[in-house]
């Protein structure tokens, strides 16, 4: 008697890990990271209570299932265009390694649970408000606002200053003005640095993403090195700002120096190394910058943590 496994369920197997590899895949976990934005009221008010963290990071989670459910979306608008695309054509969509029902399927379940998250947890009402907001905003985007240049970059910037104070709202704390503007200005950076991608690496070969027929590389640097000279005076204004100074002292002016830092990096990369069409990447992947933000962070932690 052969103990052997047999070849169908060996086949089997493989065909469903690929499905749930597929529908991962689908979800863009890596794009989690932007949720992050969620926890900075948090690590920024300086409270220690258990409580509070945990609602904080319920919302992140259901941020992240309902940003994953807005990629989803987006993927099945843009099927037949993504088919066409450089990088695009290897998603799990177009690819055919997941079909559409199961990803409308796949949709469903995670919009269902992005909200019965924050309900159980009693999370409050304002965060409900801005989480149906940035919803709003990505569902117009990809049912047509993303042909629009110009407009879609303010689109895809909102987003993490949305994350922002929906963070706020479960501290109960007041943002500074300055961080709120700056962080719209680094999204904003970021966006623009996506665009200079497509464009520089011509991934839209079949020139349906009919926004990118309005930019060239010099348009998109100009506006690139204006937000990096406006997001650094920016922290800079945020530093010597009273709200700063009260809360994190004369130190705080320290932690311009790894924004700087950060801000050419990213600089270097976009424009001698030709990448930016995926700032996540970028922020996940590339050494420097990642040195440069958990420096920033780390500062920040011991000024707010351990310094009497």
């Amino acid at each position: 008697m052969s103990l052997s496994t047999p070849e169908s369920v060996r086949a089997d197997g493989r065909m469903g890990s690929s499905r749930i590899a597929a529908a991962i895949a689908l979800m863009r976990p890596k794009q989690w990271v932007k949720n992050g934005f969620i926890l900075v009221p948090m690590f920024f008010s300086g409270h220690s209570d258990v409580q509070l963290a945990a609602a904080a990071l319920i919302a992140a989670i259901s941020f992240c299932l309902l940003s994953s459910t807005i990629y989803i979306l987006n993927d099945l608008c843009d099927l037949e265009d993504d088919k066409l695309h450089e990088k695009k054509r290897f998603r799990p969509l177009p690819s055919g390694r997941i079909s559409v029902p199961a990803a409308i399927v796949l949709g469903v379940a995670l919009l269902s649970t992005s909200i019965a998250l924050p309900l159980v947890a009693g999370l409050p009402v304002g965060f409900f408000f801005l989480a149906a907001l940035f919803a709003a905003m990505n569902l117009a985007y990809s049912l047509g606002m993303k042909h629009i240049p110009i407009l879609e970059l303010f689109i895809l910037s909102s987003g993490y200053v949305l994350r922002l104070i929906a963070g706020s709202t479960i501290v109960g704390e007041p943002l500074s003005s300055w961080i709120v503007v700056c962080t719209g200005l680094v999204a904003m950076m970021l966006a623009v640095g996506k665009r200079r991608g497509d464009v520089a690496n011509a991934l839209d070969q079949s020139g349906r993403r009919r926004s990118l027929q309005h930019y060239t590389v010099p348009y998109l640097d100009q506006l690139t090195t204006l937000l990096a000279g406006a997001t650094f005076v920016t922290y800079l204004l945020f530093c010597i700002s009273d709200y700063a100074m009260q809360r994190f002292g004369a130190d705080v002016t320290i932690t311009s120096v790894f924004v700087l830092f950060g801000i050419f990096r990213f600089l270097q990369i976009l424009t001698v190394e030709s990448g930016g069409d995926s700032p996540t990447d970028i922020v996940v992947d590339d050494g420097p910058l990642r040195i440069s933000i958990f420096m920033w962070l780390l500062t920040f932690f011991v000024i707010i943590y351990l310094t009497p």
